[in-house]
């Protein structure tokens, strides 16, 4: 049952490098014109935290900024509340880090999870770097229409309604898939597991693959997609949530992050019984340089942004594939799904290099083949933080009835034929056996 006082709510903002305070300053400003009381706001960052943007922010509200990938304060905390050295070794570890230097998307916003579960506050609200507290409703002769909305209180007063565990939207701004047309069209969306985006896109002629928001307010309706950068969370019913989850594979010698760590989130809060609520605030998401000027594929750099949304799909899509296929949603054999993806990546992306002018998109298929010889270290990966992340729970929560999706410690063996599309590893070394 939710409690009746107020909440107390922290926004929290993921990045790399954390040397703007307006990032932050435009949400608090945002909150205060709508008469909220932010509690604190909570940043996860992995490389760099300038000193002036924590004094500008502090001035105006509690700053809390932790390490993405753990410290030993956030180990000693995990010790004495009653965890394992080897739960905290589950729940913790980001061998990309160690590694390569970074960071997976999961693992920043574990690091905020954690960290206000911890400090009982009530709700989280994320919001990314790229995100305006305002939705935008139009855009004529060059010049954007924008509409502020009540970021705060939007989500926090769905997340106050009972049975609610999350509250979302989508974005208004550029897709992020800029407009295009050519054949291999559909095979590429296929490869990347964006097939559903197929009607949209080739209506791109008419709405350049720009969503602008409603005049009116949107009733909230639910959902099972919560979107990792316009996401508020209930922490009062922590058995209903789950750690963060996305997966990281090398390809051409660098790390590549893959995406989709609220995807696997909103499967686990379904799969609880609890609601996630998409609360009708599209905020605006500057996706692509140059806006309002439309994103032209003609661009260096709105084709790499693009590539590199395609590096991080391929990095999501091996996993979910396995996850759908245990939880019993994958609509053909996994062996099946995975070649349909192969295929349409070597057709589509042939087709997209030739369409683009641009080779890189000749390497989707050996991007593909990299994030599939990682599937076995991703799975056990998961296995390992979801142990983890019971553990914490049962040290910190004990009086909680844990929830799950897929039992993430089955060890029930995947086929063999299965385990030969990860890099050939053999089933008695494989996570699979």
């Amino acid at each position: 049952m939710k409690l009746s006082e107020s909440p107390k709510i922290a926004l929290a903002l993921i990045t790399r490098h954390f040397n703007d305070p307006g990032l932050v300053l435009r949400f608090m400003e945002n909150a205060s014109k709508y008469g909220h009381r932010v509690d604190r706001v909570i940043v996860a960052c992995s490389h760099s935290v300038s000193t002036s943007a924590v004094e500008a922010i502090n001035k105006c509200v509690r700053l809390d900024v932790i390490q993405a990938h753990g410290d030993r304060s956030l180990s000693e905390r995990l010790l004495a509340g009653g965890m394992s050295t080897h739960g905290i070794e589950e729940l913790l570890e980001i061998p990309s880090m160690e590694i390569h230097g970074e960071v997976p998307y999961g693992a920043y916003r574990n690091a905020v999870l954690f960290h206000a579960l911890l400090e009982r506050l009530d709700h989280v609200i994320f919001f990314d770097s790229d995100v305006h507290p305002r939705v935008l409703m139009g855009v004529e002769q060059g010049t954007a229409d924008f509409r502020e909305v009540d970021f705060v209180g939007t989500h926090s007063s769905s997340l106050s309604k009972v049975g609610v565990a999350a509250t979302t939207s989508d974005y208004s701004g550029y897709y992020i898939i800029p407009p295009m047309k050519f054949s291999g069209l559909e095979q590429l969306l296929l490869g990347l597991r964006k097939e559903k985006s197929l009607a949209y896109l080739e209506g791109c002629h008419r709405h350049n693959c720009l969503n602008l928001g409603q005049s009116d307010p949107v009733p909230p309706t639910p959902t099972h997609k919560p979107i990792g950068g316009n996401l508020g969370l209930d922490l009062r019913q922590p058995e209903s949530l789950t750690a963060f989850y996305s997966t990281t594979y090398v390809f051409q010698g660098r790390c590549i992050m893959g995406r989709g760590e609220d995807t696997l989130l909103g499967r686990v809060i379904s799969g609880s019984g609890a609601t996630i609520l998409d609360v009708g605030l599209p905020v605006f998401h500057d996706t692509y340089p140059g806006f309002p000027r439309a994103p032209d594929l003609r661009l260096e750099a709105i084709r790499t942004r693009f590539y590199r949304a395609c590096l991080g799909w391929i990095g999501r899509n091996p996993f979910m594939t396995w996850f759908l296929d245990r939880a019993g949603e994958l609509q053909v054999p996994f062996e099946e799904a995975i070649e349909q993806q192969r295929v349409g990546l070597q057709i589509g992306g042939a087709r997209a290099a030739k369409a683009f002018d641009d080779p890189r998109f000749e390497n989707l298929t050996q991007a593909f083949q990299a994030s599939m010889a990682d599937l076995p270290v991703a799975i056990h990966r998961y296995r390992r933080l979801m142990a983890g992340w019971s553990d914490f729970l049962r040290a910190f929560f004990p009086h909680r009835t844990l929830t799950h999706g897929p039992d993430p410690t089955d060890k029930d063996a995947l086929s063999t034929s299965q385990s030969r599309w990860a890099g050939g590893v053999s089933p008695a070394s494989s996570p699979f056996a």
